[in-house]
């Protein structure tokens, strides 16, 4: 994760210890919280997508890094969020796959990986349950670490190391819709947000984390109920949804 260089933009409105789901584009909810953890509230924005009403696409740009606004002017998104970690030159540490073309090496035996198939269909497996095969035909993927919620929803990451950082994760719900997740604050460590995100009411069956700290970044574009957390630093890696 780069080092910090500014003040990111977040939604100005204040948010209600929750909003419940709200309807924000077709396909696709909305929910703001705030959770107790530590002694604080942790402000949580989640997006929760049906995978039948948009598509996914990885957005790849080591040499030319965008803020997510710029992702999403450019590409017509409707949400954005951070991808995985990258190294200072911006490239993906770990296997990322763009219009079919694989770029990296996969992590092997920890982490998760979230992919699109060619047909259209979404799948976030963990590595060490099913690592990856360069064989398979994949369209697009990114990768995560470390697993947060292992499959079946039960707490995947239990190590406290008592640092406290800004959060992105991605997830899979039972009903098979993508949530993505982020918290603009340093209130959670790893092992809290594991346990928050396997105990919680979002009938999770798996989720990973993706970069966070000074990457941590979810925009929603949306004329009623929209979303902006940008990241300190302009990304090279991002996931895209788009309408179909």
């Amino acid at each position: 994760m780069p080092t910090p260089t500014g003040m990111p933009a977040t939604t100005t409105t204040p948010l209600p210890q929750d909003s419940a789901w709200q309807t924000a584009a077709p396909g696709l909810e909305l929910r703001r919280m705030r959770v107790p953890v530590a002694g604080l509230q942790a402000p949580v924005s989640l997006v929760r997508i049906d995978p039948q009403q948009v598509r996914f696409a990885v957005g790849y740009q080591p040499q030319a890094p965008l803020t997510l606004s710029q992702w999403a002017s450019t590409h017509d998104a409707i949400a954005v969020i951070n991808g995985g970690f990258f190294d200072a030159s911006g490239v993906s540490v770990s296997l990322l796959i763009q219009q079919g073309v694989p770029y990296g090496t996969s992590y092997v035996e920890r982490g998760g990986m979230f992919a699109v198939t060619p047909s259209g269909s979404v799948l976030l497996r963990a590595l060490s349950d099913t690592p990856y095969d360069p064989r398979e035909p994949l369209a697009e993927a990114l990768q995560g670490w470390p697993l947060l919620v292992r499959t079946g929803g039960s707490a995947a990451y239990t190590h406290e190391d008592g640092q406290r950082a800004r959060r992105s994760a991605i997830a899979l719900d039972r009903s098979g819709r993508v949530l993505l997740i982020a918290c603009h604050t340093s209130a959670f460590t790893l092992a809290e947000l594991s346990h928050w995100l396997a105990t919680a009411d979002l009938d999770l069956d798996v989720a990973v984390n993706l970069d966070g700290g000074s990457s941590t970044g979810l925009l929603l574009r949306s004329s009623h109920t929209p979303e902006r957390i940008e990241p300190f630093v302009p990304l090279p890696l991002v996931l895209l949804v788009l309408a179909r």
